[in-house]
């Protein structure tokens, strides 16, 4: 073999070994960006997202200890949503001034009659939004004959913790205390008995 072929192959082997693609230090420096702003985008995105309003079907109903209102006034009684553990609540947000509570008192009435005799508890947390007041829910209690439990929100701090911006708010609970179903406004008769008979048959 002369030296001039060996010399030839030397150089395709260069050559050869030159064209190869080698990972730079650039290529390995673009891919961690790139997957750092994919990281970031994502955070982002989950972090926009509004947060999950409290009281929502399947939580557990924040605990709460209130003084009872009833048809003479404001009382020095304590209720704590907790005594009620072991029974089907229907756990009401009102404002006496509420329209749209007057509306519904009549059917709330109703299913209260309809359900005493059984596991049921009906529980009504009155506000102090707008100048109501434990008078004017006394007063509310009279006139709507609502013979159930009624306490009163002096701070709105349970209306709050339940994420409740608007009466009424209803909720069921089922006899562990988790919430089952939540309704706003004008509700059905039929539908909120489909959920307290949902409520006792959990």
């Amino acid at each position: 073999m002369n030296r001039g072929s060996e010399l030839s192959r030397t150089a395709q082997k260069k050559r050869a070994a030159a064209a190869k693609p080698q990972r730079s230090g650039r290529t390995r420096t673009l891919l961690f960006v790139g997957i750092v702003l994919v990281v970031v985008i994502v955070g982002l995105y989950v972090f926009s997202q509004p947060p999950r309003p409290p009281g929502g079907a399947g939580d557990f109903a924040p605990d709460f200890a209130l003084q009872v209102v009833t048809a003479e006034g404001l009382t020095d009684q304590t209720v704590h949503l907790s005594d009620y553990r072991g029974k089907v609540v229907v756990l009401e947000f009102m404002v006496s001034w509420c329209h749209v509570c007057q509306e519904m008192e009549p059917a709330i009435v109703t299913l209260h009659n309809r359900y005493s005799d059984q596991d049921v508890v009906f529980l009504s947390v009155a506000g102090t939004q707008r100048g109501a007041t434990a008078e004017s829910t006394a007063g509310f209690i009279r006139e709507y004959g609502a013979t159930w439990t009624h306490v009163l929100d002096s701070d709105n701090s349970v209306f709050s913790a339940y994420g409740v911006d608007a009466t009424p708010t209803y909720f069921i609970l089922d006899k562990s205390g988790k919430i089952l179903s939540r309704f706003e406004g004008v509700v059905t008769t039929d539908a909120f008995s489909k959920a307290i008979e949902l409520a006792l048959s959990a």
